[in-house]
Parts: structure tokens; C-alpha cells; sequence
């Protein structure tokens, strides 16, 4: 599987949920006390760090996306899982990059919390980025990824020259 699908897919459901909660224009409770559907425009980065800083987010942007298209070029098509999870990544990073092309910030609707404790209000975008990259990390710890053009590394007989007993 290509990483274009899971790429478009996330950046069609971000667009598509973005547009029906900025439409909605109200704060409400979908999961009383756990999920509520907060709008926030955010000029800034992850967090509302750094406000107010579009061109450099719209540079950093483009220059993930071009990084993650190379990387997705160049990996073998056996390699399917991260595929996806790196096409999760790219449909993260467009998805927020259009917000801050055509809006000049990124429109985040989504807050999670327990007992008063809540996280910083996101959106689809930012979970394809940041599930991706978990994902991407575990995959790389268990097993790293093959260097495309490079031979495995030759088995050696062990046995062959231990002496026998």
C-alpha cells in the first residue's frame, strides 16, 4: 500500500471534521466529563507555543512534508506498516499546513481531560502526526529499517568452526 492513502485519508477527515465544528461554532460535551468539542484557533505551534508565527510554521511544514515524501519514496513497498504510519504523518502535517496557508492558523476542536486535568485542544491533523510518530518509533525500536540497495549481512556458520567435542 502506498502512503498517499492513509495521507489523503487523514487530511480529508481533518478538513471534513474542522468544517463541521467551526460550522457548529459551539463549546459542548460529547463524553460528559472525558470529550468535549472546544474551538480554538491556534497561531501558534503544538501547545499555542510560539504565536504567531505562520511563515516559519508554513516553512517547517513544507520541508517535513518533502522529507517525509523522500522517505516514503525511497522505502521498499514490502514495507507496508510504516507506509502507513508515515502517510499518517504526511496527512497530519498537510492537513494543518492548509489551516495555516488559507486561515493563517490551525483550527483545533478536539479536548480530552479527566477530573479537571485536560489536554491542549487538538484536532485529526494532529493526531495522524502524533500516533504516526509513535507508532514510527516503536516499529523502528523493535525493528530498524533495511537501507534500500543494501545486501543483508552475510550468516555465518558458528558451529563450523567450534571444535567438536
Amino acid at each position: 500500500m502506498s502512503f498517499w492513502l492513509p495521507a489523503a485519508a487523514v487530511v480529508l477527515l481533518d478538513q471534513i471534521t474542522k468544517q463541521i465544528a467551526w460550522h457548529n461554532a459551539k463549546d459542548y460535551d460529547l463524553i460528559d466529563g472525558f470529550l468535549r468539542i472546544t474551538l480554538v484557533r491556534n497561531a501558534g505551534a503544538a501547545f499555542g507555543l510560539f504565536q504567531g508565527a505562520r511563515f516559519p510554521f508554513i516553512i517547517a511544514s513544507v520541508v517535513a512534508a518533502a522529507f517525509i515524501v523522500y522517505l516514503g519514496a525511497r522505502m521498499p513497498r514490502e514495507e507496508k506498516v510504516r507506509r502507513v504510519v508515515l502517510g499518517t504523518i504526511l496527512g497530519g502535517a498537510i492537513g494543518n499546513l492548509i489551516d495555516r496557508v488559507y486561515a493563517g492558523e490551525v483550527i483545533d476542536f478536539l479536548e480530552i481531560g479527566f477530573s479537571g486535568h485536560y489536554w491542549p485542544v487538538f484536532n485529526v491533523a494532529d493526531m495522524g502526526v502524533s500516533i504516526g510518530a509513535v507508532f514510527l518509533l516503536i516499529l523502528l525500536i523493535r525493528q530498524p529499517a533495511s537501507v534500500p540497495g543494501s545486501a543483508p549481512a552475510a550468516q555465518h556458520d558458528d558451529d563450523a568452526t567450534q571444535p567438536v567435542d
